[in-house]
């Protein structure tokens, strides 16, 4: 294709008059086709074992880092406990992969179907090990379920990101460099990261130790300024400041410091909303209260007295709950408009990273005092070619428009030690609580320019 190119499955092309590329997905791979073929429950319980099969990964490594070689085959190191057989859970206890799926909700007596069925689908191979007084049931992730789990719920489906340092080197690197841009050293005690990561292993070192603390030498500071692009894009949650200062950073704070201010408008009504309810509901109980009842043998001018009391202070109650009634509905109407505009402001912001483009042409700042109070529109969210992503961005999209994604397959259903409670998800009462959980969620990964980060 002229002036595009490809690569990792996802095709790039220009983006702005800077010539920046942004990914954008071709076509469904193989890998992702397969999770989307599975049910929810089925997801959820592949995730969980995709889970545990990274944590035992991470720790074959970490464990080879100290110098603790683990020379078991993969087939057996991979192997994840499922269920005890017999299932007797007050005498065996629980697994760790039932704790993980009781969290999830998916814990119940479907988990040997489920199994069945990931291993029909290749995703999956069960097998078994005997025990003191039973038999233990085993799963363990085969390549193509492995690949299919990232594919779906992974924010790197295409692997991390090489890059000379790991996630806490590079933070911690950051965070040097910003102590020497204050002016100051890094105020820590020993850190095994500084002394074995940043200064051991690097000649000349990155860093060094100073009375007080640390401080990034400069071999560190030239190896940041080098670095900084490819570490940027390989730990892009880390927040790590551009070494050209802030005019040079992809993502303006003040995009940000916008988002926030919506947010903060959000929150502001929405507790002066639960303020007005409360109010209401407790005139509305004061203007229901009988009468006191007097004894019988109380003067008349009395039993008269006390009656003028409770007249008034009902009549006080219904009149409160009628001021409260009338802000309540004001303050909702006023909720559900600064939750709406911050879900436009965040799917502007949203677009703006994908398309790395500047996010502060399309965004307004929240207004207290409208003129108008129409809906603004609230557009699709664009796609990352990230199914983690996007498949939360949609289903929430969905919901804040009032077209939730229907569930497929049985509802999760949380089991406690003593019993199983059903999961029965009601639409939350709060005014705005579908648009903001969407505005949330699209917040949460284009701030601090962690989504140009990724997709870069």
């Amino acid at each position: 294709m002229t002036g595009h190119d490809t690569k990792d499955g996802y095709l790039t092309r220009p983006s702005n008059p800077a010539g920046k590329m942004v990914s954008m997905p071709t076509r469904t791979s193989k890998a992702l086709q397969t999770w989307h073929d599975l049910n929810d429950r089925q997801q959820g319980t592949l995730a969980v074992i995709y889970d545990l099969d990274q944590a035992a990964e991470s720790g074959r490594r970490s464990s080879a880092a100290r110098g603790e070689y683990d020379d078991r085959p993969a087939m057996v190191w991979r192997s994840i406990d499922f269920a005890h057989e017999p299932a007797l859970r007050k005498v065996f206890g629980w697994t760790l992969l039932q704790e993980r799926l009781m969290g999830c909700g998916w814990d119940n007596q479907g988990n040997g179907s489920t199994m069945a069925a990931l291993e029909r689908r290749g995703l999956i191979a069960r097998d078994g090990r005997p025990t003191r007084f039973g038999h233990m049931r085993t799963v363990r992730l085969t390549r193509e379920g492995r690949a299919a789990a990232r594919a779906g719920t992974s924010l790197n489906p295409g692997g991390p990101r090489k890059a000379a340092l790991g996630r806490r080197s590079w933070e911690v690197l950051a965070l040097l460099w910003s102590a020497h841009q204050r002016g100051e050293p890094l105020k820590w005690g020993y850190s095994v990261t500084i002394e074995c990561a940043l200064i051991e292993k690097h000649v000349p070192p990155l860093a060094r130790r100073i009375p007080g603390g640390y401080e990034i030498t400069d071999r560190g500071r030239d190896f940041y300024r080098e670095h900084h692009a490819a570490h940027t894009a390989a730990h892009p949650d880390v927040r790590a400041p551009h070494p050209d200062g802030t005019d040079a950073e992809p993502w303006p704070p003040a995009a940000d410091e916008m988002l926030a201010r919506h947010r903060q408008l959000y929150f502001v009504l929405l507790a002066a909303w639960k303020d007005a309810c409360t109010a209401r509901q407790a005139a509305d109980t004061e203007a229901a209260t009988p009468p006191p009842e007097m004894p019988a043998s109380a003067p008349a001018a009395v039993v008269a007295q006390a009656k003028d009391r409770h007249e008034l202070w009902s009549e006080t109650a219904r009149q409160r709950a009628a001021l409260a009634a009338a802000h309540t509905e004001d303050l909702h109407a006023r909720t559900e408009h600064a939750a709406r505009a911050y879900a436009v402001v965040a799917l502007t912001a949203y677009r703006a990273a994908i398309t790395q483009t500047s996010p502060l042409d399309g965004m307004a700042p929240p207004d207290p005092e409208p003129d108008t109070w129409d809906e603004p529109p609230l557009p699709a969210p664009a796609e990352t070619g990230i199914n983690a992503i996007d498949s939360e961005a949609a289903k929430l999209h969905a919901a804040a428009t009032g077209r939730p994604v229907k569930q497929r397959g049985p509802a999760p259903t949380r089991r406690t030690r003593r019993g199983n409670v059903r999961v029965v998800e009601k639409p939350s009462a709060e005014p705005g609580a579908a648009l903001y959980a969407l505005a949330e969620h699209l917040r949460g990964h284009v701030a601090g320019g962690a989504l140009v980060r990724r997709l870069s």
